[in-house]
């Protein structure tokens, strides 16, 4: 593959994951909210099914990460998406909590694997011709993101939010044509290491610090759940149209950007033990705000912090615990940091805040989450200056070692000179 042709593939990739990410804002930025005002769930209801929708996810991509492997990325992506483009219009034929949920289960099944073989086509792109990062490729996601949510916003209203799954549909199709027209993967696939049950023990048994870390960030993933996709429920809550829940998204997703790109650099220059507290404490405070908000056009302003909350906390996080995986096995270490927070914590989350929010509402809920984020706060820095001194200990009994095994090399010399 000629330059011209590198140059081209890199901007098709742009493009896929530009309507890659406007697709899923399309619907997702809205999908609580066309579950409680168009089919009349309750927050609980719509709880559990957004906990299904993560779940489902979580145990099925290493199985379709099995597929592709298999059969070719472009191939299995292709599929669902064309599966997905027809799925969507199910959603609108949907009239109770059962067989939302059941159909929500069926959607999943393909709509899960979607993303993940996005970043992968991208990174085996990255890995094979070194002419671009994936933070430059992965800003066009959050472009892609922040102008559907706006753009959507403007066109639904509460007696037609069901148009959110048709115009989701029609951004995916253009994404397929584009994927089955235009894009055409490297000839070469390197093998990559892929997550095995057995590492999970290995890595985690061996370490208990790090299955402390994992614990904080599943708890985390709990008590932050209210300010992702379930934050339109609380802009509804306090009066806010349509373009307002768009424009929050949208600045959501921007925020991201900056600390995707820099966020190494802070970590190198602070520590990544500092920044982790610091973008917890951010997070409590920000839905302390919430909580006592209700003014929209504030609310959104609040948001702008919203890359503090994720991006730099993530970024943070797993430089961290990569410290306590061994370098062979540093991906599937990725893996338990996004299956912990996205996966587990946020699937609890979203049922937990649910629960919550039917009896004290969404900006009640807002508080005695970021009251119990302020909480793990004060544990995880107790957590970190136990861990550091633990840590200590290793590194002298290892220096230690290495002296006396130095010291009877050195004897051993003199003995034989």
């Amino acid at each position: 593959m000629n330059v011209k042709n590198y140059t081209r593939q890199n901007f098709v990739i742009r493009m896929i994951f530009f309507l890659t990410y406007a697709a899923g804002a399309a619907w997702l930025s809205y999908f609580n909210l066309f579950l409680r005002q168009y089919i009349g769930l309750t927050d609980g209801q719509i709880g559990i099914i957004s906990a299904v929708q993560q779940i489902n996810t979580l145990l099925l991509l290493p199985f379709w990460g099995m597929i592709a492997d298999r059969f070719g990325r472009k191939k299995i992506l292709a599929l669902n998406m064309i599966l997905v483009i027809i799925l969507f219009y199910g959603f609108i034929f949907q009239d109770t909590f059962i067989s939302v949920l059941a159909f929500t289960y069926l959607f999943t099944l393909f709509y899960s694997p979607i993303v993940s073989l996005v970043d992968s086509i991208a990174l085996d792109y990255i890995e094979q011709t070194g002419k671009s990062s994936y933070g430059s490729i992965r800003l066009w996601a959050s472009i892609g993101w922040a102008v559907s949510s706006i753009i959507t916003g403007y066109f639904v209203r509460p007696e037609k939010i069901y148009l959110i799954f048709p115009i989701a549909s029609s951004i995916l199709l253009l994404n397929w044509l584009i994927l089955k027209l235009i894009y055409h993967p490297l000839k070469f696939i390197k093998n990559l290491q892929s997550l095995k049950m057995k590492h999970v023990g290995e890595i985690i048994l061996k370490d208990k610090r790090l299955a402390i870390i994992l614990i904080i960030m599943f708890f985390y993933g709990i008590f932050s759940a209210p300010i992702h996709l379930f934050i339109n429920v609380y802009y509804a809550e306090i009066g806010a149209a349509y373009y307002h829940v768009g424009y929050a998204y949208a600045i959501q997703a921007l925020s991201e950007v900056p600390f995707f790109f820099f966020g190494k650099k802070i970590i190198k220059w602070t520590g990544s033990r500092r920044i982790i507290v610091f973008t917890m404490l951010i997070t409590s405070l920000r839905m302390f705000a919430y909580g006592i908000i209700a003014n929209p056009w504030i609310a959104i302003s609040i948001g702008i912090i919203h890359g503090i909350s994720l991006a730099l906390f993530l970024v943070a996080f797993i430089s961290y615990v990569h410290q306590f995986i061994p370098p062979q096995w540093r991906a599937t270490g990725q893996s338990f940091v996004y299956a912990f927070y996205f996966g587990g914590g946020m699937a609890f989350g979203n049922l937990w805040t649910g629960f919550v929010a039917d009896h004290i509402g969404m900006s009640g809920a807002m508080i005695v989450e970021a009251t119990l984020t302020l909480v793990l706060v004060l544990i995880t820095l107790f957590v970190f200056g136990t861990i550091r001194r633990i840590s200590d200990r290793i590194e002298m009994k290892f220096n230690d070692s290495n002296k006396s095994v130095t010291c009877q090399q050195k004897n051993g010399q003199n003995r034989h000179e």
